[in-house]
Formats: structure tokens, C-alpha cells, sequence
């Protein structure tokens, strides 16, 4: 029990050891705002997990669930009102210090004996990870309040590449496609939300890199001819018009910017090797499709409109958010009978006959956009084989 009470002694005394130091501290930018310091935290934390995965200490998924649990924390920061700034006299730090120095010991004591009990650390060990991570309602909400603020304060540089960030993580690029072009107002000479603009246009289009998002690149790469993301979407672009030169030439340009065990250089060489792999003849049919009937639930068939957009989609199972093949059709249709094929693939280097088994998705949209919205009805089947004719996919949930 002795050993207990040292213990809880000195957690105490590192706690007043954190806490009282700051009070005494004066700051060299008194002016700087949460949500500056916010920002400068995070910029901190992204090239920290940069410099970790290039040294190989952080795999890819890890870093994909770090920055979006980085994001989320800056959302959290931007879409709250900036706090008033006060001065604060020395008095005022010396009763604080004072008051925590007596209350802290004081309140732990309390609170020891009316709930402690030392079993509870094994209860809290037992606890299952992430029982406390935020669920998509409350990533939906802290959006919609940096979008709100937005309005208000629309000079916000960075709460825009935020928002059309987060947007992206959401699959909402058309909203995406606006935030950036918000952004890109304030900011028109930055190559790299010229890229991030473009790499959304295309998500926007189902892949297509033409038109506007051509110009994009093209800006992005007037500015900065050796931008990586911008040399990558240039060759993509090269390779789906057949220009297998200059595709070669923008994604070898880009090899040579990347570090050599980044997981962005080892997409590229996957983008080369597919160039330099002989032609094989296409697999028979039976192997490069799935095909089936649509449908929507009887109980939500009069929620939606007859000129609803209705999306049958198939996702590699392996993962990626990109689908591999789209079929557009409408609500009016309904039921109808459907193919999924490579003529249908989202991308040439992607076609639907690459992947053994695909995740077959219904989505019914009033709004026509792809990504789900609240409102829109949806279905799942999950592991279908390539060459499986007996689908029934069915629109039997709603988005809340």
C-alpha cells in the first residue's frame, strides 16, 4: 500500500510540474491564435509522420489513420470561433499556482475515497481500442461547422484546403471541387492545390483527367515543373489518351524526385512496369465481368424521385476507394438488369478483369453525385467473383 501512496504522490507532483511552469511562461507571439497554433501543430505532426514513413518506421496504413486523426483534431480547432485574447497579470499566475498546488492534491484524495479502487486499472486495460474514436455523424457535424464558419470568415486559406480536404475523405469531390477552387482564389501560384484541385476533378469525373483538370496539371506544372503529384497526374492523363511516351517520360521524371523506399516511388515503378509488361490477350468473358439485377427496396421505392441517378459500382475487395468500373443509370429503370465489364473500367490501367473478386455496390442519388448523401438509398454485396451472372443487389438502406 506504501508503495501505492508514493506513487500516487508523485504523479502528482509531475502533474504540478506540468501544469504551474506554463502559468510563469511568457510567449513570444502573445498575437498568435488557437487556431494558428493549431495549424503550426499540425504542419509539425504531418512532416513528422513524412520523415517516419520515408525511414520506414510507419507503414502506409498507420500514416493514412494518423493524418486523418490529425485532420480531425484540426477541424476541431478551425470550426470553433476564435477565443478573445487577455492579459494576465503576475497576481493573478501566483493564486492560480497557489489554488492548483492545494486543490489538486486535495481533489484527488476526495476522489480516491469515494470511487478509487486500484482493480480499475485492469478494467481500463481491458478496454477494446478505439471504443472512443469519433464516429462518421461527428466527422460529418465538425465539416459542417468549418463550412459554416467558412461563409463568414471566406479568407480562411487553410480552413478551405481543410474543408476540401476532408471532403475528399468523405468521397463528397464535387464539394471538394468547390472548396479547392475557394482556396485557389486566395492562393492562385500554389502548384501543390493546383494538384490536390485536379486529383479531385478527376474523382469528380469518374477518372477523367481531361478538360478542366487537364489545365490544372498544366498550371501546376507552369509553376513548378518538378511538382511530384503534378508530374503524376500528367503522366495518368498521357496514359489514358494512349501516349505511352509521355506517360513514361512524366512518371520516370517523377521516380527520380521520390526517395527511394517511399511507397509514392513504388507506385510509380508499378505504373512503369505495367508499360514495359507485354500485351496478353484478354481473359475470356466468362472471367472479365459480373452481371446481374437492380433493384430498389419496395418499402423506399417512393422516397426517390423516378429521374434519380442510380450508381452500380464494383471496389477492388483488396481496398482503395477508387471503384473500378461505374454504370450509370435511373431510377425509372428500376428493376433492371446490369453488366459490369472493362468497358466500364474507371481507368485503362485498372479494368475490372485485374481483380479476382470486387465488392458490388447500388447507390440511388437525387443529387447525382456518386458519393452517398444523406437521403440516398443504398446496397452491398461483398466478395463477388469475376464471371458470377446471379447477382441480386438490392437498395434496401437509407443514409441517415
Amino acid at each position: 500500500m506504501t508503495a501505492l501512496w508514493l506513487t500516487v504522490v508523485a504523479l502528482i507532483a509531475l502533474a504540478l510540474a506540468l501544469i504551474l511552469p506554463p502559468l510563469f511562461t511568457r510567449h513570444s507571439a502573445p498575437g498568435m491564435s488557437q487556431q494558428a497554433l493549431a495549424r503550426r501543430l499540425y504542419a509539425d505532426q504531418l512532416a513528422q509522420l513524412e520523415r517516419d514513413q520515408d525511414a520506414q518506421a510507419l507503414n502506409a496504413p498507420d500514416r493514412a489513420q494518423a493524418i486523418e486523426e490529425l485532420q480531425r483534431d484540426l477541424l476541431e480547432e478551425t470550426s470553433q470561433p476564435a477565443a478573445a485574447t487577455h492579459s494576465v497579470k503576475p497576481w493573478m499566475c501566483w493564486g492560480v499556482a497557489l489554488g492548483l498546488s492545494l486543490a489538486l492534491p486535495t481533489a484527488a484524495l476526495l476522489l480516491y475515497q469515494q470511487v478509487g479502487d486500484p482493480r480499475a486499472a485492469a478494467v481500463l486495460a481491458a478496454a477494446p481500442p478505439g471504443s472512443h474514436e469519433q464516429t462518421r455523424d461527428d466527422m460529418d457535424v465538425i465539416v459542417a461547422r468549418l463550412a459554416t464558419r467558412l461563409q463568414a470568415q471566406p479568407a480562411d486559406l487553410e480552413g478551405w484546403m481543410v474543408l476540401a480536404r476532408s471532403y475528399e475523405v468523405m468521397q463528397r469531390y464535387d464539394d471538394a471541387v468547390l472548396a479547392y477552387r475557394k482556396a485557389i482564389a486566395l492562393a492562385p501560384d500554389q502548384a501543390q492545390l493546383l494538384a490536390d484541385y485536379a486529383d479531385a476533378l478527376g474523382s469528380a469525373r469518374q477518372g477523367d483527367l481531361g478538360g478542366p483538370a487537364q489545365e490544372a496539371i498544366d498550371a501546376a506544372l507552369a509553376l513548378d515543373p518538378q511538382h511530384p503529384k503534378a508530374l503524376a497526374l500528367a503522366g495518368m492523363l498521357a496514359y489514358q489518351r494512349g501516349d505511352t511516351a509521355q506517360a513514361r517520360s512524366r512518371w520516370e521524371t517523377v521516380r527520380n524526385l521520390l526517395p527511394p523506399d517511399s511507397e509514392g516511388r513504388r507506385d510509380i515503378e508499378a505504373n512503369l512496369a505495367q508499360l514495359d509488361a507485354p500485351a496478353t490477350p484478354s481473359p475470356p468473358m466468362a472471367a472479365s465481368h459480373i452481371s446481374g439485377t437492380v433493384a430498389i427496396a419496395p418499402e423506399l421505392r417512393n422516397r426517390v424521385g423516378p429521374q434519380a441517378t442510380v450508381f452500380v459500382l464494383a471496389r477492388a475487395t483488396s481496398g482503395g476507394r477508387m471503384p473500378v468500373a461505374v454504370l450509370r443509370l435511373t431510377a425509372k429503370d428500376l428493376p433492371a438488369r446490369f453488366v459490369l465489364d472493362d468497358s466500364l473500367a474507371m481507368t485503362s490501367d485498372r479494368p475490372l478483369s485485374r481483380f479476382d473478386s470486387v465488392t458490388v455496390e447500388v447507390r440511388v442519388s437525387a443529387s447525382g453525385q456518386a458519393a452517398l448523401q444523406s437521403g440516398d438509398l443504398y446496397g452491398t454485396v461483398q466478395n463477388v467473383v469475376l464471371g458470377q451472372d446471379n447477382i441480386a443487389l438490392l437498395a434496401n438502406e437509407q443514409e441517415k
